[in-house]
């Protein structure tokens, strides 16, 4: 697949912002005591937002700016979406907002195992789509 050299530097970026949510998720979760769950809710939410976004760049969408999987997921054409249930997306819809605003302590690590699942899951489909000089090497 060719991509013109502005959209593959857009999605380059776009990958490098998710990877850096994913490590981000990778060193929190490494905490044992009184680890932030709610943290790694909220960057699981944002690494599969980035890469949705990225899909939508590559097929020439103008990504929205809105923090809604189920609507991203809506706006790619069906053979892009990633194969993930659709509720278990949108269940990190309010991870988006209310990770940063309200106090979420109450999750657990099952909550972040979970969120984290459908984020890799969201990865793994979106980087089976993308043109391999936009992932790292």
């Amino acid at each position: 697949m060719s991509v013109a050299p502005e959209v593959l530097e857009i999605l380059c970026l776009w990958v490098r912002k998710a990877e850096h949510d994913f490590e981000a998720i990778r060193r929190i979760m490494a905490v044992e005591a009184e680890c932030p769950y709610d943290v790694v809710c909220f960057h699981c939410q944002q690494a599969a937002e980035k890469y949705l976004k990225c899909l939508l760049t590559l097929v020439g969408v103008q990504a929205p700016r809105t923090h809604d999987l189920s609507e991203l997921l809506r706006l790619l054409p069906e053979a892009l979406r990633p194969q993930v249930d659709s509720d278990d997306l949108s269940k990190l819809n309010p991870y988006a907002i209310d990770a940063r605003y309200y106090d979420l302590r109450d999750l657990q690590r099952d909550d972040a195992i979970q969120a984290l699942a459908v984020a890799e899951a969201v990865r793994a489909d979106a980087r089976r789509h993308l043109p391999p000089e936009a992932l790292p090497s």
